[in-house]
């Protein structure tokens, strides 16, 4: 799978193309990362940043210090580390521990 808006520069080829009999195009953006598998990481963001995350990931929860707790649906392990990695101190992967040990590792390379 691959971002189109990426591409910097094209050129078609003379050959043709066939799709594979097992083809399945996307019908919604969601389904771009999926898997058989969806790990449930709950992340708690700090006060300081709590106004920007209810707008970038709506319908999570408020808590009563001023924190804003995060639930994502994780199909790629990896993305969510680096996802995370741009928050720094500001978030804090509280479950499962298999992703808050990833992020930990990644940080402490």
């Amino acid at each position: 799978r691959f971002r189109a808006e990426r591409f910097l520069e094209i050129t078609p080829l003379k050959e043709g193309f066939s799709p594979r009999a097992d083809f399945r195009p996307l019908e919604r953006p969601e389904e771009l990362l999926s898997t058989d598998e969806v790990i449930r990481a709950k992340v708690v963001f700090e006060s300081r940043i709590a106004r920007w995350l209810r707008e970038r990931y709506p319908g999570g929860r408020d808590l009563p210090d001023g924190r804003y707790e995060v639930t994502f649906p994780v199909a790629d392990p990896n993305w969510f580390v680096r996802e995370m990695l741009q928050y720094g101190a500001e978030a804090e992967v509280v479950e499962p521990a298999s992703l808050r040990e990833a992020v930990r590792r990644m940080v402490t390379r």
